[in-house]
């Protein structure tokens, strides 16, 4: 009985996340989430492609840290009445995946070719871990990133560049708010969420962010397009959920 008990509240806590995470849930919520939701996803009847524990556990991983955590800001999902239905969102993402491959393996078919090269949501986690960069440490990384940021330069990334654009509020009025100087503009463009019309990734390295991508191992390269874009959405999930402190 003690059991059924513990699985019930385990349930309504993983319902419980799962609704909050758009607001943003905190580091050890997010931790929490994680524990209770793994072992519920293990148990997801999957196409035999998956049956190996391993190729399971990846599934799982991946589907957690992309369509979880890494668009908890941007989901249109709807709140979670049950935590059954979590059983059918992995699914559905595993059909995702297992077409996907099935696109990169199609090499007579033009379309799918270029379809499969296309920027994707599908693997994010695994497009970073075939990429030599593990997620959990670009978390990690980013947190100690964003920590030694002032509060203005946060701002600027949160409310602007990693805003919804329909949402995105003008950099001056967040400088404004923020206190940020008259010379804000030399500041953001020392950040890197602001570039010069028609430059390229040369010199990029230079700024703030441009040394973080590099720190982590990233090639500032037209060809690491989908790799710097994983490691940006990463970085915008952790300013949303950036605990700032009272002055």
């Amino acid at each position: 009985m003690h059991n059924n008990k513990e699985a019930f509240n385990d349930n309504v806590k993983i319902v419980d996340y799962w609704n909050r995470r758009g607001p943003g849930l905190s580091n050890e919520e997010w931790l929490d989430f994680y524990r209770l939701l793994f072992p519920v996803l293990m148990r997801t009847r999957l196409p035999p492609e998956f049956n190996a524990v391993a190729k399971r556990k990846d599934l799982v991983q991946t589907f957690f840290y992309d369509k979880v955590y890494l668009n908890a800001g941007t989901s249109k999902a709807g709140p979670l009445q049950k935590v059954h239905a979590v059983h059918l969102y992995l699914k559905r993402f595993a059909l995702d995946v297992l077409e996907a491959e099935g696109q990169a393996d199609s090499e007579n078919d033009e379309e799918a070719t270029a379809q499969a090269q296309a920027p994707t949501e599908v693997g994010h986690a695994r497009l970073l871990r075939e990429a030599g960069i593990d997620i959990g440490a670009a978390m990690h990384s980013a947190d100690q990133f964003l920590g030694t940021l002032a509060s203005g330069e946060r701002g600027c990334l949160r409310d602007n560049s990693c805003a919804d654009p329909s949402r995105a509020e003008p950099i001056s009025r967040i400088a404004e708010r923020l206190n940020m100087g008259p010379d804000y503009h030399r500041k953001i463009k020392e950040l890197g969420i602001t570039r010069t019309k028609g430059a390229t990734y040369a010199g990029y390295e230079k700024t703030k962010i441009g040394r973080w991508l590099c720190g982590l191992g990233a090639c500032l390269q037209p060809d690491w397009r989908e790799e710097l874009a994983a490691l940006l959405i990463v970085l915008c999930e952790r300013v949303r959920v950036f605990q700032e402190k009272a002055p």
